[in-house]
């Protein structure tokens, strides 16, 4: 409405729009997930890839850390590593401690989720209590089995003696040169067994209780049950799982210098504990993190070999399911026709 008043004309002047910068209910779901994420996907590639940029040019040169003097050396450091019999015998350290706690852990998870799939008194308290591995420090466990070891006064020594196993001035060394790789990989297997064995566990409680029951009246044994039956619902998860515990020992360092420092001579110095002595005690900044690269190298190996049997794993069962579907597809007339043909 306007008001003439003279020659002066007053018009009410139009509300600007307010700019709108961000509306989420005009946006896809998709591009709002993307904002979303964006502020931690900032974060994350900040705190990554400038540490993993850094460390890869380091391991192209040469760093005198008296002087602050770097020098660029291009592969050197990797081929010195390669070179190097020390940096072998370590590789084979490590790929015969990976094997030694991937066997463990992997035994102890589906035996100890097994058990706690069934039915018997104290279950509740006993899976509360397997949660206690997981949850102790590493350094803790370290000093725990590390005493139990003792060839003095160790539990390990003192059973087996009761029992005429060994002899009173003829215990077993369990941190010799020839068990000390073993003896370290049952105690990490301990603590990381725990992780696994809740993962298997809430894959057993999902098994229809109906094919149990039709094992027990084909009377199928428990190897045969266990085959049949379980094995075809744990075959993922397991494979999941060993991913988890191949990385973790791979890149082992903590327990073995808390039991052994790498020691007796060279028994137990694996990669990581290489990379160590070479960076931190010995100070060759690009040669440490040279072999750290060809440590990322083998995981990388490893869990891509891992990936792709979990893929396969994956295409089995989606082409089961459709030829399932395929035979239920198929069957479906065949049963209308007949009920059809029954039809007075």
């Amino acid at each position: 409405m306007a008001v003439t008043t003279g020659s002066v004309v007053s018009r009410t002047a139009p509300a600007r729009p307010r700019k709108q910068y961000f509306n989420s209910s005009r946006m896809s779901e998709q591009a709002f997930a993307y904002w979303l994420v964006v502020p931690v996907l900032v974060v994350l590639l900040a705190i990554m890839i400038y540490p993993t940029l850094y460390s890869i040019y380091l391991s192209l040169n040469s760093v005198d850390v008296a002087t602050d003097t770097w020098e660029a050396v291009g592969l050197q450091n990797y081929i010195d590593a390669f070179n190097s019999q020390d940096v072998r015998e370590s590789i084979w350290t490590t790929i015969r401690y990976t094997i030694y706690v991937t066997l463990f852990s992997t035994s102890l998870a589906v035996g100890g989720a097994l058990l706690l799939n069934e039915k018997f008194k104290g279950r509740a308290l006993l899976s509360a209590l397997v949660i206690v591995p997981w949850s102790v420090s590493t350094y803790a466990a370290a000093v725990v089995f590390r005493f139990m070891y003792s060839p003095q006064s160790g539990l390990f020594d003192s059973v087996l003696g009761k029992l005429g196993i060994v002899g009173p001035g003829n215990p077993i060394q369990f941190l010799d040169e020839r068990t000390v790789l073993i003896s370290i990989a049952i105690a990490h297997a301990w603590q990381f067994a725990p992780l696994g064995m809740y993962f298997m566990l809430a894959t057993l409680q999902v098994i229809p209780q109906d094919l149990y029951k039709v094992a027990r009246t084909d009377r199928l044994n428990i190897w045969r049950r266990f085959r049949h039956v379980i094995w075809p619902y744990l075959k993922t998860p397991i494979l999941i799982y060993l991913v988890l515990v191949t990385a973790e020992a791979a890149k082992v360092f903590d327990i073995i210098y808390f039991m052994s420092g790498g020691g007796p001579g060279t028994a137990s110095l694996d990669l990581v504990y290489n990379i160590y002595k070479e960076t931190f005690v010995s100070y060759n900044l690009g040669y440490g993190a040279a072999i750290s690269y060809i440590l990322v190298a083998i995981i990388i190996v490893i869990t891509t070999v891992y990936f792709l049997l979990i893929t396969m794993r994956r295409k089995e069962e989606q082409a089961l399911e459709i030829a399932e579907a395929e035979t239920a597809w198929k069957l479906e007339p065949d049963a209308a026709t007949s009920a059809a043909g029954g039809l007075p």
